[in-house]
């Protein structure tokens, strides 16, 4: 199996196990804030909100994007 192969089936086993959250309105406004409050990316801001809606941690391999009081950030090294 190629390196290419194997991070393709890598990457769909790890989506195989992911949910999908509507961005609802509640989430767009709570996007904004986050924007305005703390400058983030909006891709972030998007992730973070909808962390923080739904009361879920956030798992990423960038914690120090997500500086945000009240967001459960697990910090999380990948390797590929």
């Amino acid at each position: 199996m190629t390196d290419d192969e194997m991070l393709d089936k890598k990457a769909r086993a790890f989506v195989a196990y992911a949910r999908l959250f509507d961005l609802d309105d509640t989430i767009a406004q709570r996007t904004i804030e986050i924007r305005r409050t703390f400058k983030t990316k909006t891709p972030d801001a998007v992730i973070a909100a909808t962390a923080l809606e739904h009361n879920m941690a956030l798992v990423t391999n960038n914690a120090s994007d997500f500086e945000i009081p009240g967001l459960e950030v697990i910090g999380l090294k990948v390797s590929l």
